[in-house]
């Protein structure tokens, strides 16, 4: 099931005419993969093995471009950091 919205994601992405760059690719992977609610300081950590170049403006403007386009929800959480989580196609 993750793998089947992982792909709708990045079809609707494709639709859109977003450039699907491997840091993309990256981030909406790891959303899909975790179930969960998660932070832009969690998504950083996960991925800088194999991207050392990301950083938190590239994961929030990845992410502001998710939300847009539906493929993530945006949890506000008082006196925290805010948090993402993919949002699961119906």
């Amino acid at each position: 099931m993750v793998q089947h919205d992982l792909n709708q994601a990045l079809q609707r992405m494709r639709a859109k005419n977003i450039p699907l760059t491997p840091q993309r690719c990256a981030i909406l992977t790891f959303l899909y993969e975790q179930g969960s609610y998660t932070t832009v300081k969690d998504i950083c950590e996960a991925l800088i093995d194999k991207y050392p170049h990301m950083n938190a403006m590239t994961v929030n403007s990845s992410l502001h471009v998710f939300k847009q386009l539906g493929l993530v929800n945006e949890l506000p959480v008082i006196s925290a950091s805010l948090r993402y989580e993919a949002a699961i196609c119906s």
